[in-house]
């Protein structure tokens, strides 16, 4: 187990040992009332689970026989942390059992789910949020300076007859590489992502019709032929839909856990140092969205 192997149970073991011990030689054997550890069929399919997407199969009848025997070791050894105060003070608990809640605060904002009517209020009145890059469809013929004396100038003397010729006997006129020669419908960091920045900027910038070049690319030179272009817009409900939805999910998370910690100061009594106020500022602006 994980929290066997944290450096705070070795400290743990020792402090739970002697309070252990304390109880042993103050028992004037009566019978009194005991914690309860429990362990009931949803832990044995916690620990089962947790197993079998590890080791990719079933433990063993003494396989889960040592699982069981660790758990209950791990919630004793807790236990007594938590009685001797281990916990308190503790960085890392602290930060644990708050990612917790958090998480349990994101679960409980997902209970309800949009309508589409939801939704489309709420793109409509954030339309400008869901834009669409320019797209571009075009073909190159590709001109290695590696495999080439001057492939600057032998694009310049294909496009120089390129009326002349049809567009496979261009890209034949170039060279053969892993790329390939057409693409659709890309928009411009898509280009990027292919060719780099310098190559997607000018193609991006070329009216569809005549070939054009030569672009230099992360590669090296090319001729494109813009077959289609379509300018930057916004995206319509149903193309946005995806992007929608998440976005309102993370809307409510935001409002939920602002609602959330409001209510949560109410129950305490903030108190700071007076050194401490100046850079502390307004909680409440500091709690919402925190983790």
């Amino acid at each position: 187990m994980t929290l066997l192997k944290e450096p705070l149970l070795h400290f743990a073991i020792g402090g739970a040992a002697l309070f252990v011990a304390y109880g042993w030689l103050n028992n004037d054997g009566a019978m009194s009332d005991r914690p309860e550890i429990r362990i009931d069929n949803g832990h044995l399919r916690w620990i089962t689970e947790t197993w079998s997407s590890q080791w990719q199969r079933q433990p063993s009848k003494d396989e889960l026989d040592g699982l069981v025997a660790e758990l209950v070791k791990e919630e004793m050894l807790a236990r007594e942390a938590r009685a001797l105060g281990l916990d308190r003070d503790d960085t890392i608990i602290r930060r644990r059992l708050a990612q917790k809640m958090a998480f349990l605060i994101e679960d409980t904002a997902r209970i309800a789910e949009p309508t589409d009517e939801d939704l489309r209020r709420f793109y409509d009145a954030r339309a400008d949020k869901f834009r669409r890059e320019a797209q571009v469809s075009f073909v190159h013929a590709f001109f290695s300076g590696s495999k080439r004396a001057d492939a600057a100038a032998d694009a310049r003397r294909v496009l120089a007859g390129s009326a002349q010729l049809g567009e496979t006997e261009i890209i034949n006129q170039g060279d053969q590489s892993l790329l390939a020669s057409k693409f659709e419908d890309n928009n411009e960091s898509d280009i990027a992502a292919q060719f780099g920045p310098t190559f997607a900027g000018a193609v991006a910038a070329l009216s569809p019709g005549e070939w054009k070049g030569p672009i230099e690319s992360a590669y090296g030179l090319h001729l494109v032929r813009v077959l289609e272009s379509a300018p930057p817009g916004v995206k319509s409900f149903a193309e946005a839909r995806a992007e929608v939805l998440e976005q309102w999910r993370e809307e409510q998370r935001r409002v939920y856990e602002a609602r959330y910690f409001a209510e949560l100061l109410k129950k305490y009594d903030i108190v700071t140092d007076a050194s401490v106020e100046p850079v502390a500022g307004p909680l409440a602006q500091h709690t919402d969205g925190a983790r």
